[in-house]
């Protein structure tokens, strides 16, 4: 009797193990309960994200993520994460989301997961005025300026290297360095996104740029950043995703911010 008794509290207690590790709350839970959804974004990338006259955070994601909060009922928290800081920030617990226009890759998947894509934007290379650059060959032999491990700088090395000048470019640990370092003639050629530097050609800092080209074959596939196994809060943001474009919300925050009319964001091809 006491053997049959004590396989069956054994197998009760291996009953009962799954089960209190599969209650444990997810990260969608953690944030409803803390009454406060933690935004990482850049805020040196207009118009998806800078500070106003003000001082305070403005812009598409800005907007974005306060759209989120509200939908679940929280307050919104917008913490500045330059671009190299974006996915750290995310996994060392600093932010709860990542909503820093960043690009989805395959590489950067082995470290967070991405939602469905919430923006598109081209890469384009932008060079000092005068300096007569019409395709993407001719940045070849030029000194272009770039922030380091972005997808700008990936997509630059991934064709320099076949140049007959090689690979000439300096990386920066933001975008106010690399734009920085262009206005100071330190580099000939920025390679962003094109909302970005359409964006900066507005204003006096980008008073000696002219655009050169697009960066071949190349679409900047936005997505929204969470940590790996947060499928609950993945799941949601790609449900909210789906309800900014429904309701038109999503074509609102880009006419305001962008000034034309928004992207698609899928390809007709794939389901993506």
């Amino acid at each position: 009797m006491r053997k049959v008794l004590a396989i069956a509290a054994m197998a009760a207690v291996l009953f009962v193990l799954p089960i209190a590790k599969n209650a444990h709350a997810d990260k969608l839970d953690d944030i409803i309960k803390s009454g406060t959804l933690r935004c990482g974004a850049m805020l040196d990338f207009p118009p998806a994200g800078f500070r106003d006259s003000s001082n305070n955070p403005a812009g598409f994601d800005v907007d974005y993520c306060m759209d989120m909060a509200k939908a679940l009922g929280v307050e919104a928290e917008i913490i500045e994460t330059p671009s190299p800081q974006r996915l750290p920030a995310l996994v060392s617990g600093q932010v709860d989301i990542n909503i820093g226009s960043v690009t989805a890759t395959l590489e950067r998947a082995k470290t967070v997961a991405f939602t469905n894509t919430y923006l598109v934007y081209k890469l384009i290379a932008v060079a000092q005025k005068g300096m007569g650059l019409a395709k993407w060959e001719d940045l070849n032999g030029k000194t272009v300026g770039v922030v380091r491990g972005t997808t700008p700088e990936i997509e630059y090395l991934k064709h320099c290297e076949n140049w007959s000048e090689g690979c000439k470019h300096q990386s920066y640990g933001s975008n106010g360095d690399q734009l920085l370092a262009f206005n100071q003639g330190k580099v000939d050629v920025m390679i962003e996104a094109d909302a970005f530097l359409i964006e900066l050609m507005k204003t006096p800092k980008g008073k000696n740029m002219e655009i050169c080209c697009e960066v071949p074959g190349f679409t900047d596939w936005i997505s929204i950043a969470v940590n790996r196994g947060e499928e609950g809060l993945r799941n949601w943001i790609n449900l909210f995703i789906f309800y900014q474009v429904d309701t038109g919300r999503y074509d609102e925050l880009y006419q305001k911010w962008f000034g034309r009319e928004a992207p698609m964001l899928k390809r007709t091809d794939v389901n993506f």
